[in-house]
């Protein structure tokens, strides 16, 4: 499981979850809908009565598939209340917890995984290019 499975199951076992974003965070709210098999969240401005429905709601419907990644879900918040998709996606993972550890890890590329691993070393200098001699 990876940590976009681990997300979406972690906010399908606890329920909606605080959505805490600068101007948007003292109602709003993201969650997983059974029924639709979607990632949901619900905005209200910090200045909107919570009472009342959602300034912004994103969730399936008519228009929108379902929403099953959390980056998707970041994307159209993104969108929707004018802020940096990856500002997004790091408030739904530092809720569901799944931040914890990652810059104390030392991950290194391993054989089984995608990228590229490059070695810089001191004193060492890239020759021109194309090579003049």
């Amino acid at each position: 499981m990876d940590e976009l499975d681990e997300t979406v199951a972690w906010v399908r076992a606890h329920g909606p979850a605080p959505l805490p974003l600068d101007g948007w965070d003292r109602a709003s709210i993201w969650g997983w809908d059974e029924s639709s098999s979607s990632l949901y969240a619900r905005l209200w401005r910090n200045t909107d009565d919570p009472a009342k429905p959602p300034a912004i709601q994103i969730e399936s419907g008519d228009y929108t598939t379902a929403i099953p990644f959390p980056a998707t879900l970041a994307q159209y918040v993104a969108m929707a209340v004018d802020c940096d998709p990856w500002d997004v996606l790091t408030v739904l993972y530092e809720v569901a917890g799944q931040n914890q550890g990652w810059l104390d890890e030392d991950t290194d590329a391993g054989a089984t995984e995608g990228g590229t691993v490059a070695t810089m070393r001191e004193n060492y200098s890239v020759p021109e290019w194309p090579y003049r001699s």
